[in-house]
């Protein structure tokens, strides 16, 4: 890696110091096979092991899913879907289970094209949550825009499509609009002439668009790691790899593990619990999930996820690392904390928004376990292995 590219890696000149320490450190130094050996494996296993397998069971959770919102649309027509709308909600339970597993997975083409190697902005074409907009779901419900234009799904914004503008439309049980008076589908009387079985209608057929589209999604998301990605990180270091070095592909799965601390506990959790910006003593309306009140599940699921990419799934991991490091007992401590969070997960029960007020003590406990991985994380894991924390992550002490 070159010194003008470390800079620029949004990583900063701070890193250089420690830069110098990273091969002694995690590859090994030039006597200690087995540290190079691991960290290669970690390498070459994440892809086939951890990721690829996430991504080929939301893959088949996500034709689950279109086929039960085409049959919840052919119902609607037929003026008789209530036990079809229940099915493809039990089916958009299934496919946002797998992929809230799949949240921590945020390397190459899910990540943010902007500050993630190789990143596609996958993520949020799949699930954009917390940047959605019922008001704009409701338009497109009314206009049909998505019907007229071949190309409406490659121009979108994200704000109306993947699992979570099919979490509005599944659930929402009101026949009113999310937009204020003065939008056009209610001044000019649109939504009105729909009438509440034609919303029914044609948000089931909107949804029953989106849900085709999510399922094309993920069939590219799945093609590109297992065509490309996954040897791109197996290959870190080699000559046509987007990797420049083994050690940045390994904080490229390191930084992915920090949606635990972003997301999990400080947006899902912090937020809603007022401890961070929220404005008064709790946010409960800023939950995750409000429409189908999964929130508590999703974050569950978030710890399945972080536990898989630290463990490497069956094959070599982050803990595997640790003890060919000769730090073993660092890596029992982050297990530990892992299934001691995941088990206050367990005491805090869905909708989240109303265990926030009736039984506060345990969405507290288990931000306070989240905060324990993240300590260790931002800790002494990152000290061992000589990585960097991402520039949003440091100095956050909540």
């Amino acid at each position: 890696m070159t010194m003008a590219k470390m800079a620029g890696d949004r990583r900063g000149w701070g890193a250089l110091a420690a830069f110098a320490g990273v091969v002694a450190c995690v590859a090994g130094s030039v006597g200690d096979p087995a540290s190079e050996e691991a960290l290669a494996e970690v390498l070459a296993d994440a892809g086939p092991e951890v990721v690829i397998p996430t991504y080929t069971r939301f893959l088949a959770e996500a034709e689950q899913l279109e086929s039960a919102v085409n049959a919840w649309k052919a119902a609607a027509e037929l003026g008789e879907a209530d036990d079809e709308r229940a099915a493809a909600q039990l089916a958009w339970r299934d496919a946002m289970a797998v992929w809230q597993e799949a949240e921590i997975l945020q390397v190459g083409p899910a990540g943010n094209s902007a500050t993630v190697i190789g990143g596609g902005d996958l993520r949020d074409q799949i699930y954009s949550w917390p940047t959605i907009n019922p008001c704009r779901i409701d338009q497109e419900v009314v206009y049909l825009d998505w019907e007229e234009e071949t190309d409406y799904f490659d121009t979108a914004l994200v704000n109306v499509l993947g699992l979570d503008a099919l979490e509005y439309l599944l659930f929402v049980d009101t026949a009113d609009n999310a937009c204020p008076n003065q939008v056009d589908i209610n001044s000019e009387g649109a939504w009105d002439a729909l009438g509440e079985e034609g919303v029914r209608r044609q948000r089931a057929a909107y949804a029953a668009a989106v849900a085709a589209n999510l399922r094309l999604d993920a069939d590219l998301l799945l093609a590109r790691w297992s065509e490309d990605t996954s040897a791109q990180l197996a290959t870190a270091g080699e000559e046509g790899s987007a990797y420049e070095s083994q050690e940045q592909a390994l904080n490229a799965l390191f930084d992915a593990m920090f949606y635990i601390e972003i997301m999990s506990k400080d947006r899902k959790l912090a937020q809603p619990l007022g401890l961070r910006d929220c404005g008064a003593e709790s946010c409960p309306e800023s939950v995750e999930s409000l429409w189908s009140g999964t929130g508590a599940s999703h974050l569950c699921a978030n710890l399945v996820g972080l536990e898989r990419l630290f463990v490497g799934g069956e094959g070599q991991g982050f803990d595997d690392l640790l003890v060919a490091l000769e730090e073993e007992a660092l890596s029992e401590d982050m297990i530990a904390r892992i299934d001691a969070a995941q088990l206050a997960c367990e005491s805090v029960a869905d909708p989240l928004e109303e265990t926030l007020v009736s039984d506060r003590a345990s969405v507290e406990a288990l931000h306070a376990a989240l905060g324990q991985i993240t300590d260790l994380l931002k800790g002494d894991l990152a000290a061992t292995l000589v990585l960097q924390t991402p520039s949003d992550v440091e100095g956050d002490n909540d």
